[in-house]
C-alpha cells in the first residue's frame, strides 16, 4: 500500500484526506493541533508543526512515505518543497515554493516576465513604510508578505489609518516584511488549475464576492463566471503566464486576479489547491474534475490524463454574515435540508464562543454549498437558504 504524508489537519484538509483513503492509500496527518479534525481520519497522526523542517524531514525518513501534500495553505508548500527536493518526490522546487509564499519576492518574478500587477513596495520599519506610501498614488491596500486567507489585508483610504494598517499588517507577519501595493479596483475572481510535466490546464475560473474595505474579506465563491468569453480568455492567459513565471512545473494552483479598467491583473499565485471549500466542493461539483483526486495521485507518480472533459454547471458557497458578540444559538428548518439544490451547510463556530466581526477567513462562523443551472443560479440558492438560517448573536 502506498503512503501519503499530509500536511495539516484542519477542517479544510479533510476533504483531501477523505479523497486519500478513497484512493486506498495509507495516509498519515501532521499537525500541532491535537484536536485536529483531520486526525480522525488519518492511518497514522503525528503533531508536529506543518513549517517545523526539520522533524518533518525526520518523520519522513521514518516512514518513507511515497508523496507529501497539503490543501489551501502556503507557508506548508516550503517544507513541501524542501521535502521534495531531498528525497526527489514530484513536488515544486523550494525557490519556487518561496516566490509562491512570499508575496514580495512573487511580485519581483512577475514583474520580471511582464505579468500584469499592481504597483507594489516592501517594508519593514514604520519608517520604510511611510517613505512607501509616498511612492504609490491614491488608496493602497497593505498585507503581510508571507499570510494567506486574507489575515493582515487592510485598505489604507486616508492619513487617519496609516498608522494602524502598518500595526495590523505588522501582527500577522511572520517575516515582518509588508506589502504596500496600489489598490485594484474591479471584479474579482480565482482560477483553479493543474500543471502536468510542465502544460497548464485550465479547470475553472470562480467569481468572487467579498466583504470590500477595510478588509476584504472572501464571503462567497461560485463557478463557472459569468465573465465575457473574451475576459476569460484574457484571465487564462495570464493565469499561465502567471505559472511560468513562477516556475511551478507540477501541481495545482490557485490564482487571484482583479478585473481593473487596464485588464486582468494578478493578486496573488498560490502553488496549492485553493481553500474555502473551491477545490474539494465547487470544482468537482461544476467541472466533474476532482482535483484533489489528480494531486494525489500526481504526487505518487500516478499518470494523469492529458485532456479533461469540463462540465459546465453550477455551484457556489456562501458564508455566513456575521457581528461581534457570543453566538448563543443557530437555527437551521428541516425545509432547508430538503432544497434539492444544497449541497453542504456547516456550522465552523462553537455555540456560547465569541465570535468577531468577518475580518478573515478564520472569522467566519459557518457556510452553505449549492448547486444550480449556473454560478450565479448557485449563488442565489444559497442565498434563499441562508435567508431561512437564523443566527442569534448577544
Amino acid at each position: 500500500m502506498k503512503k501519503v504524508l499530509i500536511l495539516g489537519g484542519s477542517v479544510l484538509q479533510v476533504p483531501l484526506i477523505k479523497t486519500a483513503k478513497r484512493l486506498n492509500l495509507y495516509v498519515i496527518v501532521v499537525d500541532i493541533n491535537e484536536n485536529a479534525e483531520g486526525f480522525k481520519y488519518a492511518d497514522e497522526k503525528h503533531y508536529i508543526s506543518t513549517i517545523d523542517d526539520y522533524k518533518i524531514i525526520e518523520l519522513f525518513k521514518k516512514i518513507n512515505a511515497d508523496g507529501i501534500i497539503t490543501a489551501a495553505t502556503d507557508l506548508p508548500m516550503r517544507t513541501i518543497a524542501k521535502v521534495g527536493e531531498l528525497f526527489n518526490l514530484n513536488t515544486i522546487s523550494y525557490e519556487t515554493a518561496m516566490n509562491a509564499t512570499d508575496k514580495f519576492k512573487m511580485r519581483n518574478e512577475l514583474a520580471k516576465h511582464n505579468v500584469p500587477i499592481p504597483k507594489y513596495c516592501v517594508a519593514t520599519t514604520k519608517e520604510e513604510y511611510h517613505d512607501s506610501l509616498k511612492k504609490i498614488i491614491g488608496n493602497k491596500i497593505c498585507k503581510p508578505v508571507d499570510s494567506s486567507g486574507s489575515k493582515g489585508v487592510i485598505l489604507i483610504d486616508s492619513k487617519k489609518n496609516e498608522d494602524e494598517a502598518f500595526l495590523y499588517a505588522k501582527k500577522y507577519s511572520k517575516s515582518g516584511e509588508i506589502l504596500i501595493e496600489e489598490q485594484m479596483i474591479g471584479k474579482e475572481v480565482s482560477v483553479e488549475s493543474i500543471t502536468i510535466e510542465g502544460k497548464t490546464h485550465i479547470i475553472a475560473i470562480t467569481d468572487k464576492l467579498t466583504s470590500g474595505a477595510p478588509y476584504f474579506t472572501e464571503i462567497g465563491h461560485y463557478i463557472h463566471s459569468q465573465l465575457s468569453q473574451d475576459t476569460k480568455n484574457k484571465i487564462e492567459k495570464i493565469t499561465i503566464d502567471a505559472i511560468d513565471a513562477l516556475r511551478i512545473k507540477t501541481g495545482p494552483s490557485h490564482t487571484e486576479l482583479i478585473i481593473t479598467s487596464d485588464g486582468p491583473k494578478i493578486v496573488e499565485v498560490g502553488a496549492r489547491l485553493g481553500g474555502d471549500f473551491i477545490t474539494s466542493h465547487l470544482v468537482k461539483y461544476a467541472t466533474g474534475v476532482d482535483l484533489l483526486e489528480l494531486h494525489i495521485k500526481q504526487s505518487i507518480g500516478s499518470t494523469l490524463p492529458e485532456k479533461f472533459n469540463i462540465k459546465k454547471i453550477g455551484a457556489a458557497i456562501k458564508y455566513f454574515e456575521n457581528a461581534e458578540g457570543y453566538l448563543n444559538g443557530i437555527s437551521i428548518p428541516d425545509k432547508v435540508y430538503d432544497d434539492k439544490n444544497l449541497i453542504e451547510v456547516a456550522i465552523t463556530a462553537d455555540i456560547h464562543s465569541h465570535i468577531s466581526q468577518v475580518s478573515n477567513s478564520n472569522s467566519r462562523i459557518g457556510h452553505v454549498i449549492c448547486s444550480g443551472e449556473n454560478g450565479s443560479k448557485a449563488m442565489d440558492n444559497c442565498e434563499k437558504i441562508l435567508k431561512d438560517i437564523k443566527i442569534e448573536i448577544d
